[in-house]
């Protein structure tokens, strides 16, 4: 897109396979010079960039707020790094590495979309963040996107066994076969492996901690959704005990997965109000 403000920047950090990744992060920053009232950090899903953000980042550029969108390794436009790990341990590592080198002056809100909520939220518990909206979240069991999760981890294990070119065209083919917009088989072995490490219930540890701060809080959910059962995020939204006095949960009966189109005006009225004011938002539900 013509409109994508696309940056470079290399950092380093420690792997859990004991050496130090040195990376080139891909990542789009609509507002380099920085904005009076903040700055929204994305987290995309898997597979997912930046750009799954688009509807919301025109809505906030015209508020002024800037927006950093992160690029995973192995997700298009940041590289994937010698014996990468897709779980949430090194995949917190990497975020904290690159928000550390940008040294973000003033009040940060972290906006995730489906599989990249549990970073999200690890990332604004963690840092104490301004605000943190959900979209789409996984909840905290098995919901219908990873219903078959052995035969997930089947399908990884046999990429490993076969030949690249071998293991690249299967892998292709079984994304593209279930819709997903993907353009590549690194992208594909990237969000199957990101997905087969997801944290499910150990996130409750983290939105114990972000209980205990004033964090604004939007989860943002439909029942229309196909990855996603809204009876398991009914039950997940029950853990975020400061909805009811610093944010808003949402559900909206007839919505799909990908609110973060759908619903970008809420999205991104929601993060003006919060940034430009510190009155407590009445609970929807």
């Amino acid at each position: 897109m013509s409109d994508e403000k696309l940056c470079h920047r290399m950092i380093r950090f420690p792997t859990l396979a004991g050496s130090i990744a040195e990376v080139g992060v891909v990542y789009e920053d609509t507002l380099p010079s920085g904005s009076s009232l903040g700055t929204v950090v994305t987290i995309h899903g898997a597979p997912g960039t930046h750009k799954d953000f688009k509807f919301i980042k025109e809505k906030l550029t015209k508020m002024g707020i800037r927006m950093i969108g992160i690029n995973f390794p192995g997700f298009n436009y940041t590289p994937v790094y010698q014996n990468q790990n897709y779980g949430n341990v090194e995949r917190q590592i990497f975020v904290n590495a690159f928000l550390d080198s940008l040294d973000l002056p003033g009040k940060m809100v972290l906006l995730g979309h489906s599989r990249g909520n549990e970073n999200a939220l690890m990332t604004a518990a963690e840092r104490h963040a301004h605000g943190l909206v959900m979209i789409s979240p996984i909840g905290f069991r098995r919901h219908k996107g990873i219903a078959q999760k052995s035969s997930m981890e089947q399908i990884e294990m046999v990429y490993n066994e076969l030949p690249k070119d071998e293991a690249d065209e299967m892998i292709f083919t079984v994304y593209k076969r279930f819709g997903f917009k993907v353009n590549n088989p690194e992208e594909c072995i990237s969000a199957l492996r990101t997905m087969n490490r997801c944290s499910m219930e150990k996130q409750i540890e983290f939105v114990e901690k972000l209980n205990q701060n004033p964090t604004k809080v939007l989860f943002l959910f439909g029942g229309n959704d196909h990855l996603m059962e809204y009876e398991i995020l009914f039950e997940a939204k029950e853990k975020y005990k400061g909805l009811k006095h610093f944010g808003a949960s949402v559900f909206v009966k007839n919505d799909d997965h990908f609110q973060n189109k759908s619903r970008a005006d809420l999205i991104a009225e929601f993060i003006r109000t919060i940034l430009e004011q510190e009155k407590k938002l009445i609970n929807k539900l």
